[in-house]
């Protein structure tokens, strides 16, 4: 059997998490926005409010896809009336999405099924292939956003995302349960520790329009959604009806037309919600930490990850950390320190925590960039191999990480 190739930074076998960020960059760079529709628990109409929230936003002009990637219950093409297997484009040998609307698109696993009654049966590493392929091997077009359906819980497919996707934000799905806020609370905290942001929370299911009379019946309860938005100090996006004939729509598979209905109360609530989501997302946009200005500050520090004393490639692969620190454009003093655990490196937030300003490396993974931007910490790269000393002098120079 042939060697599997090595990457070319790493030297690792197959298949790396730089390998793909080069596979990955070319289409996510394309799409502005990813948001992952998420839930605590099943049950909850996650499956219609992220197939809603594609068509309300595609309605209001904007570019969308909607990746399903619940794998073992995917709903999106009952909901949508999906039907055959989807295409593969001549030139490129890419799979091409189902167009739904002029500016709707959806990608899902059923729709590579020949056969949909057929249970997928695979482990965390098959997810994870396959959700790559999703991003990698689909193309998708120029997108404003792209909707991607998860299915309930905090396991593989969530977390194959936030690996996957560095910038992606959640929606996060609940009723007004007490069980399902219980598990709730739980994809908040998984979301805070991957670093992922969330846009905010949705409570379906909040009050009950009787077919008949047309009041509402609070049979669910109402309220605990937006109660622990509040405590966890998240958005909250609004709260959306059980509306028997939204269910009917999901179950003819008729969601667009039923959407197109702006005098329904359910279609003016979501389209609200739909307006707030995207107001939330243009307040949380990252930009990088000009250099420039943590030069012009009195004081900064300068983390810089070291491998038998010398810059390392990577944080993940550091054995030491230098914390350069300067004062009035001098070095006052450089600290050195060691990871918790030997051969654990640093993460980006304990540099974070640790106060660094701004961060020298070799080479450095998209999540960590991100998480970096977010946090107002400068990045400089492709640093040469110098001594901590030698590199800080010429940082404070202007001499590395020029703007």
């Amino acid at each position: 059997m042939a060697e599997k190739s090595s990457c070319e930074t790493c030297g690792s076998k197959g298949v790396c998490g730089i390998d793909e960020e080069k596979m990955l960059k070319p289409v996510l760079s394309r799409i502005k926005h990813k948001l992952m529709v998420m839930s605590g628990k099943g049950g909850v109409g996650k499956s219609t409010v992220a197939t809603c929230l594609a068509i309300t936003l595609a309605q209001k002009g904007y570019k969308v896809g909607l990746l399903d990637v619940d794998l073992h219950g995917p709903s999106v093409p009952h909901l949508l009336n999906l039907t055959g297997l989807l295409d593969i484009s001549p030139d490129q040998q890419k799979i091409l999405p189902k167009k739904v609307t002029p500016n709707l698109e959806v990608v899902s696993i059923e729709c590579l099924m020949a056969d949909k009654d057929q249970a997928v049966i695979w482990r965390g590493p098959l997810k994870h292939s396959a959700i790559r392929q999703f991003l990698a091997d689909v193309e998708w077009r120029d997108l404003d956003y792209l909707v991607v359906d998860s299915p309930p819980g905090t396991g593989d497919e969530p977390l194959s995302v936030a690996h996957l996707i560095p910038d992606a934000k959640a929606v996060i799905v609940t009723t007004p349960q007490e069980v399902s806020l219980a598990d709730v609370r739980k994809s908040i905290e998984f979301c805070r520790q991957v670093q992922m942001e969330i846009v905010g929370l949705v409570e379906n299911m909040s009050g009950f329009i009787c077919p008949h009379c047309g009041k509402e019946v609070d049979i669910f309860k109402t309220g605990g959604g937006e109660k622990t938005a509040h405590e966890k100090h998240i958005e909250f996006l609004g709260k959306l009806p059980l509306d028997l004939s939204v269910v009917e729509a999901g179950d003819q598979g008729k969601l667009v037309e039923y959407m197109q209905d702006q005098e329904r109360p359910y279609v003016k609530t979501f389209s609200a919600i739909a307006d707030k989501l995207v107001e939330q997302v243009k307040r949380m946009k990252v930009e990088p930490m000009p250099l420039s200005e943590i030069r012009a500050k009195k004081e900064y520090k300068i983390a810089i990850p070291l491998k038998e004393g010398r810059p390392a490639h990577f944080l993940t692969e550091c054995d030491e950390l230098a914390m350069v620190h300067v004062k009035d454009g001098e070095i006052k003093k450089v600290e050195r320190m060691r990871p918790a655990e030997k051969g654990t490196g640093v993460v980006p937030m304990a540099l974070v925590h640790l106060g660094a300003d701004v961060v020298m490396t070799k080479c450095m993974k998209e999540k960590a960039k991100y998480i970096f931007h977010k946090n107002k910490v400068g990045i400089v790269l492709d640093i040469p191999d110098l001594t901590p000393e030698e590199l800080a002098q010429k940082f404070i120079a202007g001499e590395l990480g020029g703007e």
